[in-house]
This record gives C-alpha cells, sequence and structure tokens, in this order.
C-alpha cells in the first residue's frame, strides 16, 4: 500500500479528501484514473479548486508537478472531465 502523500502534488488536505471518497493508497488512485478518482472528491471541493486539483491528481500519477504537464495535455484532460 502506497502512501498517497508521497505522490507529487498530493498534500495532506487532498489526501484526507481522497480517504473519504474511498481512495485508500496510491494503487486505488491508479487503478481509476485522474478523472475517475477526481468525480468521488468534486462534491468537497470549491469551484475555484476544481481544475488544479485534477490535474495534481493526473501529475501525481505521472509522477510529475501538474506544471510539467504540457499545456495541450491539460487542456484535453480539463476539457474531457469538466466539459
Amino acid at each position: 500500500m502506497d502512501s498517497l502523500q508521497q505522490l507529487p502534488n498530493i498534500g495532506a488536505v487532498l489526501a484526507d479528501r481522497l480517504r473519504r471518497a474511498g481512495v485508500d493508497d496510491a494503487g486505488e488512485l491508479r487503478r481509476l484514473g485522474s478523472g475517475r478518482a477526481f468525480e468521488k472528491i468534486r462534491p468537497d471541493l470549491p469551484d475555484d479548486a476544481q481544475t488544479h486539483t485534477l490535474l495534481a491528481l493526473e501529475g501525481a500519477l505521472r509522477g510529475m508537478r501538474w506544471t510539467a504537464i504540457p499545456q495541450t495535455e491539460r487542456d484535453t484532460l480539463v476539457h474531457r472531465v469538466l466539459g
């Protein structure tokens, strides 16, 4: 069982939100993917935190800061998940 907080972009607050939504470890996050994990925590997020939280999850899965994800890939992910 990998700790969520060992992944880039995931601090105590995001890890807590994920755990409350049933995403208990990094393996479960990998199994779900960023979009499905995001949908589990979306109801708890303020509107102004949704985009960067989604990107933080994607970056965590890639093992990088979300700002290192190429802009075109960020735009595609945000459009796919957030509409």
